[in-house]
């Protein structure tokens, strides 16, 4: 399994944070800021899963999750969330809560 991971979020340290932390797991990472930029991030260097928070200003997660879907029907992404968003529900999407649970984290991202 290839170990490239972009991890979005609007919280610089919280993308810095978890990069580091992935790294020490033999992760290769990339960052983005915005739903945009995640979008972006993907077309020019295809990673292999993307960890992404659902509230960003401009596109937020679950727009950027929509369009990444419709455009990479095969990438698996990991909506991040410190609330409970009904919008959530109605997509297909993996979420996970943050405080972020890493060791299960992990395990879904791995398998």
């Amino acid at each position: 399994m290839s170990r490239r991971i972009l991890i979005v979020d609007d919280d610089r340290d919280m993308v810095r944070t978890l990069c580091d932390i992935f790294t020490l797991r033999g992760w290769d990472t990339g960052k983005a800021y915005s739903g945009d930029e995640a979008i972006d991030a993907q077309k020019t260097s295809a990673y292999d899963r993307v960890l992404m928070d659902i509230k960003m200003p401009g596109l937020d997660g679950i727009s950027a999750y929509k369009s990444l879907s419709r455009l990479f029907p095969k990438l698996p992404v990991v909506l991040m969330t410190a609330h409970r968003i009904a919008d959530v529900e109605q997509t297909n999407a993996r979420v996970v809560t943050k405080p972020l649970d890493l060791p299960a984290l992990f395990n879904m991202l791995e398998t």
